[in-house]
C-alpha cells in the first residue's frame, strides 16, 4: 500500500481536501482522517520516519496519531467500525484508481 493513494482516498471517504488533510490544521475533522491513515500505515509495516515524512510531521506526532487511533478502536465499537468501512472503501479506492 502506498502512502499517497491512502491519504487520497480517506480524502475521498472523509471529504476534505487532500490539502488540507496533508495540511498542519489540528482541527478533529483533518487530525482524525490523518491519525486513521497514520495508523493503517503502521499496520502496513511502514517505519515512522517514513509516515513523519509524508505527514509532515516528527516521528512524535505520528506515535502520538498512531497510540490515539489504536485507543479510539479499543474503547468505541462505532468507531472499529468507521475503521472497518474507510479500511474497506479504501481498498476498493486505491484498486480503482
Amino acid at each position: 500500500m502506498k502512502l499517497l493513494p491512502l491519504a487520497k482516498a480517506a480524502a475521498e471517504f472523509y471529504n476534505i481536501p487532500l490539502e488540507q488533510l496533508r495540511g498542519k490544521r489540528r482541527r478533529w475533522i483533518y487530525t482524525k482522517p490523518r491519525h486513521t491513515c497514520q495508523w493503517i500505515a503502521k499496520d502496513a509495516g511502514y517505519a515512522v520516519g517514513v509516515i513523519a515524512r509524508f505527514w509532515k510531521v516528527n516521528h512524535a506526532s505520528v506515535i502520538y496519531g498512531v497510540k490515539n487511533t489504536q485507543n479510539r478502536i479499543e474503547t468505541s465499537p462505532t468507531e472499529a467500525e468507521e475503521l472497518k468501512e474507510f479500511m474497506r472503501f479504501a481498498k476498493t479506492y486505491i484498486a480503482e484508481n
